[in-house]
């Protein structure tokens, strides 16, 4: 007897929406409008799109989230890795408009916090939620 296949409801459907990327070069400041869901592919695709932007070292990479619907929190270890590489290059990374929902999602998921940068949990969620652009530690 075959099985019975499971439809999905219409908001299982539409959470598989692609992301959209904008992205705009400002001199040594790149700023990238995000909407849709965050996942490990739009992870790739949004390194893959801001790395042009990044002449020499020392630029701003300005990450507005106020479109993005969620964050599947399997992309956060790629996020938190390229977000280590951009600091290797003397890059820093700023969260502009993040939910407090979604910067629970990054913040909860980073254990694997570096030698010096401020421990993860609920003292950086407090700092994320407290200033309207902010660089990620």
């Amino acid at each position: 007897m075959p099985r019975e296949t499971t439809r999905q409801a219409a908001r299982q459907e539409a959470a598989r929406s692609t992301m959209e990327i904008q992205v705009q070069h400002q001199e040594r400041t790149v700023r990238v409008s995000l909407s849709g869901i965050l996942d490990r592919e739009g992870v790739a695709a949004l390194a893959a799109r801001v790395a042009p932007g990044l002449a020499g070292r020392g630029c701003h990479v300005v990450l507005d989230g106020t479109g993005l619907t969620h964050m599947d929190y399997r992309a956060t270890r790629p996020f938190i890795t390229w977000h280590r590489r951009l600091r290797t290059y003397g890059h820093e990374l700023f969260l502009q408009g993040w939910s407090d929902y979604l910067k629970a999602i990054l913040v909860m998921e980073d254990w694997d916090v570096a030698p010096g940068d401020p421990p993860a949990g609920l003292p950086t969620l407090r700092h994320l939620g407290s200033i309207a652009a902010v660089r990620m530690p």
